[in-house]
């Protein structure tokens, strides 16, 4: 657990003696990037190791009352940005036979590790749950289970939309002009805004070349055709498994834009579960049973893109053969491994720098439902059956990793939560 003290909170830009609305501004800026860096070190806010702080501190940090504090928390809380948590809850999960609420907040624990336990209705757990067990150390575990493991084929196209409402998709060698304002990223992978208006013909999916370079373009631009209509350019990326799986990550799929051109890309692909041992027991409390049995219970799942290359860039092996490398590593991961820890200890490849977004989301796509859907009801994940309506509640989290000094992601990783589930008693039915 790193815990932020005032002075911690005073050197990341925490406004003295402002007003309720400086410190809410100051906060949205501060959770919003996802990390943030300390004189030890870059902190990634979502990790697995919590990143906590008190109302105390934040009081101390700005040199106001607490209602103040308390009052520019109050519209992030509603955001699911911050939950304001009073005494000790579990990081991880509460027991089965409870509706688990995941709070999105990084002031008492990194985000989405922190669970409101609740008594569901008609269920009474109070029997066979050892709440001060929750506490010790050991008992609650997260881990995440392969689930699927392959290669991806990332494809892009373009579709211009004019203001006249025609639609068409350009082709290889067409002219047209890109408006000032536009965002282009240059061969190195270098964001910037066109200062003027720039004419430039089209390569194919998502490159062009102005008079001087090769450009990459962005998700939307607006452009003017030779003639003088005017319309908007639509890029987007398909991502392909080999048996034809779609991944879609619908407004988060532009962040696969981030990727060398080029480079080949492996998916790994996690469900996240909670391990609880010496917390839940088929026995009555002091009647038999050893306590010992692990209770599952799924969180969420997590599809991660790496960048294939990773191996041949350590010098391990030939460019053609980097993805396959890469993908026997993976296979070897256990379910208690950090992916980061391990691809620094095996390639060298370590995070300088990470850009991470979280979505809340009051129902869940297609896609994500179908994911979720799949740990959900997944018997060898939960040991209790996860009772799912038709409508998901949930929140995602995107990020991208890069190395020091490079442009290029060598990974950008997306994660589905549970926002609430209905845990409910399963009985063994065997041998009726």
């Amino acid at each position: 657990m790193r815990k932020l003290s005032a002075q911690q909170l005073a050197e990341l830009g925490a406004p003295v003696e402002g007003g309720a609305q400086q410190i809410e501004e100051w906060l949205r800026t501060l959770l919003r990037g996802g990390t943030v860096r300390l004189p030890q070190g870059l902190v990634e806010l979502r990790g697995g190791d919590p990143v906590v702080t008190t109302l105390g501190d934040l009081k101390r940090a700005c040199g106001v009352a607490v209602e103040t504090v308390k009052q520019g928390l109050r519209s992030l809380e509603l955001e699911h940005w911050v939950w304001l948590v009073d005494g000790a809850h579990t990081r991880l999960l509460g027991p089965p036979r409870f509706r688990v609420s995941i709070s999105k907040e990084n002031l008492w624990g990194s985000v989405g590790r922190a669970m409101e336990l609740a008594v569901a209705e008609s269920l009474n757990p109070l029997e066979s749950i050892d709440y001060d067990q929750l506490r010790q150390r050991g008992n609650i575990s997260e881990r995440k289970r392969p689930l699927r493991l392959a290669r991806v084929a990332l494809n892009w196209s373009a579709r211009i939309r004019l203001a006249n409402g025609r639609q068409s998709s350009p082709r290889p060698g067409d002219p047209f002009t890109l408006a000032a304002g536009s965002t282009v990223r240059d061969e190195e992978g270098r964001a910037s805004v066109l200062p003027e208006d720039l004419a430039v013909r089209y390569l194919g999916g998502r490159d062009a070349r102005g008079s001087r370079s090769r450009l990459q373009l962005e998700r939307a631009s607006i452009i003017r055709l030779p003639g003088g209509p005017t319309g908007l350019l639509e890029i987007s990326s398909q991502a392909l498994l080999p048996d034809r799986e779609v991944i879609d990550w619908g407004d988060d799929g532009p962040w696969l834009g981030r990727f060398r051109p080029g480079t080949p890309l492996v998916l790994l692909r996690r469900a996240i579960y909670a391990g609880l041992k010496n917390v839940v027991n088929e026995a009555c409390a002091g009647v038999g049973g050893t306590g010992a049995q692990e209770w599952k219970v799924v969180l969420g799942v997590h599809d991660c893109l790496l960048d294939g290359s990773i191996p041949h860039r350590a010098g391990r092996c030939a460019p053609g053969q980097s993805p396959a490398v890469l993908m026997k590593f993976l296979g070897g991961l256990g379910e208690t491994d950090s992916l980061r820890r391990r691809l620094a200890e095996e390639y060298g490849c370590t995070a300088g720098a990470a850009d991470v977004r979280i979505s809340p989301a009051m129902f869940a796509p297609a896609y994500d439902k179908k994911r979720l859907r799949q740990v959900g009801t997944d018997a060898a994940l939960n040991s209790e059956l996860l009772c799912l309506a038709n409508k998901v509640s949930c929140w995602t989290q995107v990020g991208a990793y890069f190395r020091k000094g490079e442009p290029w992601p060598w990974e950008v990783t997306r994660e589905i939560y549970f926002t609430y589930v209905d845990v409910h008693y399963r009985q063994n039915m065997a041998g009726r």
